[in-house]
């Protein structure tokens, strides 16, 4: 294994809704697990690591964090309702609609995956997204950088999952042992013409513990001197650096950062995050979201496109009373690849349930294109009942700059829906 920080191009959610459109341009991750040559119907082996077994320890606490059947950074089992990797990895455009989460290994029967919403996690507030358009950060930082997320579920891990303790008790040294784990893919090397790549296979490699950084709250591995290609890849972000006990047990120490020097793809060196320093701030945001979490199954979405190509997704709860829905929440999200920010959108939301619900909003810019606003004039307001589930519309009028949008079905002006229904 052996990672490195590809460049991408970087947005982050605005204000405290989420939004499904999965339309953005794809940005950088870590990933990977060493080196692979394959021979045909042969097993696959990495060069400086091997397979995870499901009896090990490390299969029951590692987890994927995939996209479209694809992994895209790696984390661990904090508890059976937490999960942590690293910041940077929530910040990718690969995962902003959603994304899922799979414990296992694809290769293997013990694997469960299951989706997480954009309301599910949060970043560490000191680490700096700037970070992910440099090619070569300071291996040693004098501050923290803080590149660390954590993701909450909505129910709990499968049953034969075990998280491993973070290690509190005792000290760390340098030149112990310590495993790195990832479902990245396997880096091919140019001198090795058989060399492909895995993904989806969760891997392990035995490294040195090099540096202990307290004032960056950072660690650095090293490859020892008999393997010197033992590292973590593309794809093995977020992933953990489990520190090897006297007794041979494992305890997390850290979460796969960035690479050590942008010369070192995937090679010798990489830098993890203390995750030991930021167990506080783990479970502090952890049962914050868990306190306000509604179940990803009672969200519901509306996706409309207009003439012109801009695209929109409603994105809403409701609570049933009786005969009659209540709105908990409504969001709107508008995406073209040419807003540039400086455009005057608003978006006019219409109920006609009984009597006239109506709002009217101004638009914010949440970047990389999009703008975002929160309905809250219909939070606790009736939206639909049992009765009017198949008859009665609703519908969403969006200005920009002053001139009315076409739908792209209908040629209207109106973007027609129905709250009661499902799915969408």
């Amino acid at each position: 294994m052996g990672f490195v920080m590809k460049r991408f191009k970087y947005w982050m959610a605005a204000r405290e809704g989420f939004w499904t459109l999965a339309i953005l341009s794809s940005l950088f991750t870590f990933t990977g697990a060493g080196c692979v040559t394959r021979h045909h119907n042969a097993t696959p082996k990495i060069i400086g690591g091997s397979l995870v077994e499901e009896n090990d320890s490390i299969y029951k606490s590692a987890v994927s964090l995939d996209a479209g059947g694809e992994p895209v950074c790696t984390g661990f089992l904090f508890d059976k309702r937490t999960v942590v990797t690293a910041a940077h990895c929530l910040a990718s455009q690969k995962l902003k609609g959603g994304f899922s989460l799979t414990f296992g290994s694809r290769n293997r029967a013990l694997v469960k995956s299951v989706f997480v919403s954009n309301r599910q996690f949060v970043l560490n507030g000191i680490w700096d997204p700037s970070d992910l358009r440099r090619s070569d950060i300071d291996p040693l930082p004098q501050k923290p950088k803080g590149d660390i997320g954590v993701i909450v579920l909505s129910e709990d891990a499968p049953d034969w999952t075990r998280p491993l303790p973070v290690k509190e008790i005792g000290d760390i040294a340098i030149g112990r042992d310590v495993i790195l784990a990832g479902y990245g893919e396997t880096r091919a090397q140019a001198q090795d013409l058989q060399t492909t790549e895995f993904k989806g296979f969760l891997r392990k490699a035995k490294v040195k513990l090099s540096v202990i950084n307290s004032a960056g709250q950072e660690l650095i591995y090293e490859s020892p001197a008999d393997n010197r290609r033992a590292n973590s890849c593309h794809g093995d972000s977020g992933g953990p650096m489990y520190f090897v006990e006297d007794d041979g047990s494992l305890t997390v120490i850290g979460v796969t950062s960035r690479s050590y020097a942008a010369n070192l793809d995937c090679q010798e060196k990489g830098v993890y995050t203390d995750v030991r320093k930021y167990t506080d701030w783990i479970r502090t945001n952890a049962e914050k979201m868990r306190s306000k979490m509604i179940s990803t199954a009672d969200w519901h979405h509306r996706y409309f496109e207009s003439k012109n190509g801009t695209k929109m997704v409603l994105d809403y709860t409701l609570t049933q009373e009786g005969e009659e829905y209540l709105a908990n929440q409504v969001w709107l999200n508008v995406y073209n690849p040419a807003f540039n920010g400086q455009e005057k959108i608003e978006a006019t939301l219409t109920s006609y349930i009984n009597s006239l619900s109506q709002q009217k909003l101004k638009m914010g810019y949440a970047g990389e294109h999009r703008f975002t606003i929160k309905f809250d004039q219909f939070q606790g307001k009736k939206v639909c009942a049992l009765a009017s589930r198949w008859g009665v519309q609703q519908d969403v009028i969006l200005e920009i700059d002053g001139k009315q949008i076409l739908n792209n079905v209908s040629g209207d002006e109106k973007f027609k829906f129905k709250f009661c229904e499902q799915g969408g």
